[in-house]
């Protein structure tokens, strides 16, 4: 538990670093695109992350699980790397088919089709995660993070008088390329890989890891439907791109937020897999109800300053998205933690039937709620999502202990 807390704090620590310069960063790209063009660049965004969630289709959380319990780490590795760049092909001419044949994104297909090709970098940067969080030395990704964070930094500020989308995808392209590179040097020795063997493939071994994914898969690609893509997709449709880029930079200070609960439940998980230390959960539980009751209040009272310093003018509405979404850092904090558990405790295709109830109900109260109250009735449906992800989470770990 010592050791989680200490890896959460590193991560917590770098973090700290790459969210001050993802602020900058924001704040450039806000005031350099544009609002219209800041609103595709959100809109790219969203359909990205749905094809990266694709791309990794659960291997990550499974990976994980199966080099925590320290049985044939260096197969499992590789196994599980090959796995996820066959994915990262499918999702990537997926997602040139949405490029070339989906109306909303007619006017922007050049940046978006060169933004697919992060798709295979991070995938890669992913597959290096997978050791790292095993092992518990997070503190090389940060390094990883914080380089990223400021080469792309550097390619946008002095390109900021051109800024286009274009550029600012080619210049990610080359930040994350290069942040790569030192992450690779960095892991090795995390997993001693044969190098004789790294490149001999077999099909059994994909297909077996494959049936151990595909229902955290599929929850994957649910839960970022209803947390992101449908969100934005709806807005734009019945909003306008300019309200999905207020709404964009709401949720964009939300997900930083969320951030501590990723990193202490990914920290914790290995724990969970081995079974290790009593009473892990409850712990867990106080540890991040106190980190809630610090961060919320601040972030509340905070939030249209750090508004206003990112945007400038034009964004108050996103004030307003922001603290309502506040309320589902509540739910969300502690979701995070009962998902981690159920999947240690072999219960992915019960969160796959989770993330089914959370889609119906999340689109079909944006169906009702966008249409009325527009970016405000998206997060209110958010808020609504987690909740019930949350109550029907608790009712699942119950069950299970009976």
């Amino acid at each position: 538990m010592k050791k989680s807390i200490v890896n959460t704090l590193v991560q917590i620590g770098g973090k700290v670093v790459t969210v001050m310069l993802s602020l900058v960063l924001t704040g450039l790209l806000v005031r350099g695109l544009g609002v219209e063009n800041y609103g595709f660049y959100t809109l790219i965004a969203s359909l990205f992350i749905l094809l990266d969630a694709m791309a990794d289709f659960g291997s990550k959380i499974i990976g994980v699980k199966k080099i925590a319990k320290g049985k044939n780490e260096s197969r499992i590795w590789r196994d599980v790397f090959w796995l996820r760049m066959g994915l990262a092909i499918g999702a990537f001419f997926l997602g040139l088919l949405m490029v070339l044949f989906w109306p909303g994104l007619r006017e922007i297909r050049g940046p978006a089709s060169l933004a697919l090709l992060m798709i295979f970098l991070t995938v890669i940067a992913g597959s290096l995660e997978i050791g790292w969080l095993a092992k518990l030395k997070m503190e090389k990704k940060i390094v990883t993070d914080v380089l990223f964070s400021l080469l792309f930094l550097g390619i946008i500020y002095f390109n900021f008088d051109k800024l286009s989308l274009v550029g600012v995808y080619g210049g990610a392209l080359i930040a994350k390329g290069l942040s790569l590179l030192v992450g690779i040097k960095l892991f090795k020795g995390i997993i001693k890989l044969n190098k004789a063997d790294f490149f001999k493939i077999k099909k059994r071994n994909l297909k077996k890891i494959l049936g151990g994914c595909w229902p955290m898969g599929v929850y994957l690609l649910i839960f970022t439907s209803y947390d992101r893509a449908v969100d934005s997709l709806m807005i734009e449709r019945f909003m306008g791109v300019e309200s999905v880029a207020w709404y964009g930079l709401a949720y964009k200070i939300y997900g930083v937020l969320i951030q501590p609960a990723y990193f202490f439940t990914a920290s914790v998980f290995p724990l969970m897999s081995k079974g290790g230390e009593k009473n892990l959960y409850k712990k867990s539980v106080r540890l991040l109800l106190v980190g809630l009751v610090c961060l919320i209040p601040v972030a509340y009272i905070l939030s249209p300053m750090g508004v206003r310093i990112l945007a400038g003018e034009g964004y108050e509405m996103s004030v307003s998205v922001l603290r309502l979404l506040l309320l589902a850092l509540v739910f969300a904090y502690l979701n995070h933690l009962n998902g981690f558990r159920l999947i240690a405790e072999g219960g992915e295709k019960k969160i796959l039937k989770l993330g089914v109830l959370s889609l119906v109900f999340n689109l079909g109260l944006n169906i009702i709620f966008i249409p009325r109250f527009g970016v405000m009735g998206a997060a209110g449906v958010t808020v609504a999502t987690e909740a019930l992800s949350l109550i029907l989470m608790t009712i699942i770990l119950n069950r299970k202990r009976v």
